[in-house]
């Protein structure tokens, strides 16, 4: 179940940042909202759904399997934390250097777990490509849009 709720965040994750882009020449501030929207309020909200109510698989997709979940339950809370503020920066007007705030702090958050997979990845065996390309790449280049678009709102 973890897989379709991280398969679910990455598809709304990219929808997201494909509107920013397509917004962002003619209505930036509608580009940002947008971004707001998906790639910190709803992938937040769904990376606490699955960290949280689906931690067993979530930790045994992610090779981290665990009696004790506390820290998984505590990785769910900052993403729900996140996505609640995604969702109010964004439907709460409260303009883009608020909305600049929230994506900038996901995107270093996000940041920082890929440096953390990537970590794993480099000293754990197996290496599973699968894991490299999705934890740490494309976690990568979601937060390098995702900071993209964050200055740009800060600046805006």
């Amino acid at each position: 179940m973890a897989s379709i709720v991280s398969t679910l965040g990455i598809l709304v994750g990219t929808i997201g940042l494909f509107l920013g882009f397509y917004f962002l020449g003619t209505s930036p501030h509608v580009a940002f909202s947008i971004v707001t929207v998906t790639t910190v309020g709803v992938v937040g909200v769904l990376a606490f759904v699955r960290h949280v109510f689906f931690f067993r698989s979530d930790a045994e997709r992610l090779g981290w399997q665990t009696d004790r979940p506390d820290w998984v339950f505590e990785v769910g809370f900052a993403n729900l934390a996140f996505g609640a503020m995604g969702l109010v920066a964004a439907l709460g007007s409260l303009g883009s250097k608020v909305q600049a705030v929230v994506i900038l702090g996901y995107a270093l958050y996000l940041f920082q777990a890929a440096l953390l997979h990537l970590y794993r990845y480099l000293t754990e065996a197996p290496r599973s490509p699968a894991r490299l390309w999705r934890s740490v790449v494309a976690t990568l280049l979601f937060a390098g849009m995702m900071g993209f678009f964050g200055v740009r709102a800060w600046l805006a």
